[in-house]
């Protein structure tokens, strides 16, 4: 073989001995570092050991013989690299100049790419979108598995199985769905990225991150795709996919650098909720993730903050965490902990994803096994003598917050009016329903569960509202969970939502009370529905560290409020952005209600006005600070995460600039 793709070929057996030769060096580093719990930090996983080094990079270059082609994987400037005046360091201190898309002059050639996937083990993948095998003009189509995934298609596991799909396609620009799903009778790529590693060693995200770097392109993290606001998407991208790094260890008694001693787990990033919660029930402990079944660990979920069912008893999953591993932008493999890479293990504890480096596993706090009880009901206005009882079973709802707030439970409930009881089929609608899609109260028995509801249903007898709850009770949280939680239906464009935080002040306001309970009324009337949360992210049985970025506003929440707004599968453009600017508008009467509070960012609106002190608070003076210094050519990026105000997604729908991700990135313009 000749030119580019003989030499990748050789490149790629160099990597493969270079890899060889060193793990035994790169296990005996695993051993003398962290070689048990008791050291502060955790074993590494066998595909952590895997690692890109210097040593790696020079084996690289001899076999390349081609100073420019090896230079494309070599570590940023602020690395342990050695080579000063190299192409690669002029290339890492560029900063913010527009990310090179596919038909640019920088766009790396085929044989470059063939090269990448010899050195990343094979497992590069050309992505196409997954509804394209729908389409006779692509040439994947193939009628008998665009059934399949039509009939799959608003399952979740159907898109965190595949390296590019996200559930929330509104946000990659709707540009390929299948009928009846999709507005438009054409497929294109859209936002949807063009490549994607599926990670199976550390060694793989670091020449993802370093390529994707060096070339100036666009780099995009996936776990599985759960998420509000498209982070997983990117035009043009190169997706690190870290969906299957599943790993997972179980240390009885932990020593942490922050003085925690006691039961722990590590979990690979890919790990998923319903992972974790059948991991903790088989060795008898309790862990604390999200309530959506295919929600990551590793991903956004825990870097957001993330809220938990658990919540109101331990406080948010990124509280959890002891310990991380790390792939920062400049290519080096770390662990963070409290007292090494201290700043790392800070910002990446609640101060949202994509910002500074890929998680390659975590190390969180392991509680006893929990019996659990969770209640499920619902009503309509027909279940109710009037709209003004209806409304009024919803205000006493409203004024127990507090109560069950401070029993640790966790309330997950949808409001609004349409007779299929799924969001609000228009404004004036007055086909009102309450669905408590679960009561979670961790603890608790049946009768104890009964009597902290009994104040509530004593009002609900009282108006004659008819009800039926359903309890159900487990000795674990995990069957209390699996129960209460079916996985959700995902996949479809309908929907637009914000979100805002509410504080215990309104609940103990008689007055601020009032106007949450006639503002909940005034969304319906108006056509939105809400999806809300009884929930606080400070838990009764602990203490909230003061050590990690979550947005402060959380600790003093007794509400997390979801408004959302809905169209048609064949609506324009045009409907979407007049609803979507509706809703950003209406959510003004929370924001006033709790102007000093802020939002959920993993279910924030893109629209946030005041995005950065809303979703990040009193912290983002210092996390904006700690992204310059770790990522300085704004490597990471998204719409909603730390910096992007420096920067513009230029969409190529009909749209303002940074709706979606459908178009080029560039820096903002002035």
């Amino acid at each position: 073989m000749k030119g580019v793709w003989g030499l990748a070929i050789a490149a790629g057996a160099s990597l493969a001995r270079a890899q060889s030769s060193s793990s035994s060096a790169l296990t005996a580093a695993a051993t003398t570092v962290a070689a048990t719990a008791a050291s502060g930090a955790p074993s590494l996983f066998p595909y952590e050991r895997v690692q890109l080094t210097e040593g790696v990079l020079a084996e690289l270059c001899a076999a390349l013989k081609n100073d420019s082609l090896a230079d494309l994987f070599a570590f940023g400037s602020s690395s342990n690299s050695t080579s000063a005046d190299s192409t690669v360091e002029k290339r890492s201190n560029v900063k913010h100049s527009c990310k090179v898309m596919p038909g640019d002059a920088g766009w790396p050639s085929e044989r470059v790419w063939d090269l990448f996937d010899i050195l990343v083990g094979g497992n590069l993948i050309k992505a196409v979108p997954l509804a394209s095998y729908c389409y006779p003009e692509w040439p994947n189509y193939n009628a008998d598995k665009c059934a399949t995934i039509t009939a799959d298609w608003l399952t979740s596991n159907l898109h965190m199985a595949d390296p590019t799909s996200i559930m929330l396609p509104l946000y990659e620009g709707r540009t390929c769905m299948p009928s009846p799903y999709s507005y438009t009778d054409s497929c294109e790529q859209g936002g949807y990225p063009t490549y994607a590693v599926n990670i199976s060693t550390v060694a793989e995200i670091q020449l993802a991150v370093n390529f994707a770097r060096n070339l100036n392109l666009r780099l995009v993290v996936k776990n599985t795709g759960h998420d509000f606001n498209g982070k997983a998407s990117g035009k043009g991208g190169l997706t690190v996919w870290t969906h299957y790094l599943k790993d997972k260890e179980y240390y009885p008694t932990f020593t942490a650098a922050n003085g925690y001693v006691g039961p722990a787990a590590k979990f690979g990033s890919g790990i998923q909720v319903w992972e974790a919660y059948e991991f903790g029930k088989s060795i008898g402990k309790t862990f604390v993730g999200g309530e959506a079944v295919t929600v990551g660990m590793g991903g956004g979920y825990t870097a957001g903050g993330g809220h938990s069912p658990l919540s109101s008893m331990y406080g948010m999953a990124a509280d959890q965490v002891l310990a991380m591993e790390v792939v920062l932008a400049d290519g080096t493999f770390i662990t963070a902990d409290s007292k090494e890479n201290a700043d790392v293990f800070w910002m990446l504890r609640g101060g949202g994803g994509s910002t500074i480096g890929v998680v390659t596993s975590l190390t969180v706090k392991a509680w006893p096994q929990l019996e659990t009880t969770t209640v499920t009901f619902n009503f309509t206005v027909s279940d109710t003598p009037s709209a003004d009882a209806f409304w009024a079973a919803i205000e006493s709802y409203l004024e127990n917050f507090e109560t069950f707030v401070d029993a640790g439970t966790y309330g997950y409930y949808y409001i609004g009016a349409d007779s299929d009881e799924v969001g609000t089929e228009y404004a004036g609608d007055h086909a009102y329903y309450f669905r408590m899609e679960s009561f979670v109260a961790p603890g608790k028995t049946v009768a104890q569960t009964e009597a902290l509801l009994a104040p509530w249903f004593k009002v609900l007898d009282n108006l004659n509202v008819t009800y039926t709850p359903w309890y159900n009770h487990a000795d674990n949280f995990h069957d209390a969970w699996s129960a209460a939680f079916p996985q959700e239906y995902v996949g479809t464009d309908l929907v637009k939502t914000a979100s805002r935080l509410l504080p215990r002040k309104v609940f103990q306001s008689t007055e601020l009370l009032k106007q949450t309970w006639e503002a909940y009324r005034d969304a319906v009337e108006q056509g939105l529905f809400i999806a809300g949360f009884h929930i606080s992210g400070t838990g009764i049985a602990v203490d909230p560290p003061t050590d990690n970025a979550v947005l402060p506003a959380w600790r003093d929440t007794l509400t997390h409020v979801i408004v959302g707004s809905e169209w048609n599968f064949t609506s324009s453009w045009d409907v979407v952005e007049t609803l979507s600017l509706f809703v950003t508008e209406w959510m003004d009467v929370l924001r006033e209600i709790a102007p000093d509070s802020g939002a959920y960012m993993s279910e924030g609106d893109l629209l946030e006005p005041n995005l950065q002190e809303s979703f990040y608070g009193s912290n983002y003076e210092r996390l904006y600070a700690l992204k310059q210094e770790y990522d300085p050519t704004g490597l990471f990026f998204a719409l909603t995460a730390v910096g992007a105000e420096d920067w513009e997604v230029q969409t190529t729908d009909p749209l303002p600039y940074s709706w979606n991700t459908n178009g080029r990135l560039c820096p903002k313009s002035t």
